[in-house]
């Protein structure tokens, strides 16, 4: 049986891997030791509020679906309990591609939920590697907490592979920790710095309404909007209601000022602002997914115009349907579009006949749930379907790529921006701001999830735990900029 170890380490949960980079490996496995996809290699770590977990697997697969890879912990490390498997007796069975788990206990089965297990894995696109956390004080039975000792044994398999090959998993001693939290501020550094939040204000499409046209969430929203005080707010899935409709109930129940700006373009991108709206274009992308570009006289924050652009591609992975391109197709086609049109900007074939080195940011709720490559093409450039939307281009004025600003939640080491408990999809990444940093700098960024704030830091600034669950199942993304 293998031995133990113990990692106390500060993990941020954002599907990089630099802060693993000091941590050394807690097993390699056998390389192509089986069938199908191979498990190569696991890292193991904690705090005081979680238990991380690195995979490395040999091929690049969707962890949330599509996949049978089956996590095995032995939480009261004694095999003769739990579930019988890989020589371990494993309270949790937690099996990725079908969002789902098992707790064993006492001989009594119980199916549990991402949000019992407190449960997060990052990211939401194709990858080799992933981010797994869970929640250390979860109790998602009636028989109490899911951790109870301080010393447990880990184990992985999918129907052609295992790790380790021995039976006993891998022990693991859950230590003290509690590493120092660089935690973001809801403040901005600078009082010059421009502020943007994007926001998918959920629409409910049996009421026919956005979220924020809602009496009863919209105290949660005007308390977020209060906190923030964005200059400029992106919102997506406001598909009944005008530009006009929106700009009333801002004012009046959002307590946001009169004197703004409001546009909408596509089905549902509106864009509020506190600087002038000089013109908008609808950029295509797949039939009524279309994006907003939005041109800002923002002279008096950064000394010349800003160029947005609001994004909503189509969700989910099902289909193809009807004849029509699967899901992650439609992602792509939409992504190219804009790609396209930044591309056109650059060379001055644009619309809006912008000068050289103008602003652009590009936000919105992605949906990015599929292939890691429609990231990619936004970030870089990469148009795929060349034969539509031109040559790929990279979208930076200097020929660069675009910057993910990876925005953290406050007081969290998450970087995960939709949650819905009820749900069977775990939280996920599907909130973005990229910027072109050749001529923008970007002096801070956060998304905002008022449970896990400390309560002096809601009271501070006149929030409530249940403002951001109440407002959308998607979390405000803020972004400070400056001129470069």
């Amino acid at each position: 049986m293998d031995g133990y170890a113990s990692h106390p380490a500060r993990i941020y949960v954002d599907g990089e891997r630099g802060d693993w980079a000091e941590l050394p490996v807690r097993h390699t496995d056998a390389p192509n030791d089986g069938e199908g996809v191979d498990l190569e290699r696991v890292w193991i770590a904690h705090d005081d509020e979680y238990l991380f977990l690195r995979l490395e697997l040999g091929e690049a697969v969707n962890l949330q679906e599509g996949n049978d890879l089956t996590l095995y912990l032995d939480t009261d490390d004694n095999p003769g309990t739990g579930q019988q498997a890989l020589g371990l007796g494993a309270e949790l069975a937690w099996t990725f591609g079908e969002r789902s788990g098992r707790v064993v206990r006492n001989g009594d089965a119980e199916e549990v939920t991402h949000a019992a297990l407190g449960f997060t894995s990052l990211p939401t696109v194709t990858s080799e590697t992933f981010e797994v956390a869970f929640d250390r004080s979860a109790a998602p039975t009636d028989d109490g907490s899911l951790f109870e000792g301080d010393s447990l044994r880990v184990g992985l398999s999918t129907d052609g592979d295992r790790l380790p090959d021995a039976d006993g998993g891998l022990g693991y001693v859950l230590s003290d920790a509690d590493p120092p939290l660089d935690a973001p501020s809801l403040d901005a550094p600078t009082a010059s710095a421009l502020r943007m939040l994007s926001y998918n204000s959920v629409n409910d499409f049996d009421r026919e309404q956005s979220a924020i046209f809602f009496e009863t969430r919209q105290p949660s929203f005007r308390r977020i909007f209060d906190a923030t005080n964005p200059g400029v707010i992106a919102f997506q899935e406001v598909y009944d209601q005008t530009a006009d409709q929106v700009a009333a109930v801002a004012d009046e129940a959002l307590g946001l000022p009169d004197e703004w700006d409001w546009a909408k373009q596509g089905q549902d991108l509106v864009l509020g602002s506190r600087y002038p709206i000089l013109d908008t274009h609808t950029i295509p992308g797949y039939e009524n997914n279309v994006s907003g570009a939005f041109l800002l006289d923002a002279d008096d924050a950064l000394g010349t115009d800003l160029l947005v652009v609001n994004m909503h591609p189509p969700c989910c992975n099902y289909g193809p349907d009807d004849g029509e391109p699967s899901r992650n197709a439609q992602r792509q086609r939409v992504v190219d579009g804009v790609v396209a049109f930044l591309r056109e900007v650059k060379q001055g074939d644009g619309p809006f006949d912008v000068p050289p080195k103008t602003p652009i940011v590009v936000l919105g709720d992605m949906n990015f749930v599929g292939d890691a490559q429609q990231p990619r093409t936004l970030r870089t450039g990469e148009i795929v379907h060349t034969d539509r939307y031109g040559p790929p281009a990279a979208p930076d004025w200097d020929g660069s790529p675009l910057l993910d600003t990876r925005p953290r939640q406050v007081a969290s080491p998450l970087h995960t921006t939709w949650i819905a408990p009820g749900s069977s999809f775990p939280p996920g990444r599907l909130d973005y701001a990229f910027v072109t940093d050749s001529v923008l700098e970007v002096v801070h960024e956060f998304v905002l999830h008022t449970p896990a704030l400390p309560a002096d830091v809601r009271s501070a600034h006149g929030l409530r735990a249940d403002d951001t669950p109440t407002a959308s199942d998607h979390l405000p993304v803020v972004i400070d900029v400056t001129p470069r």
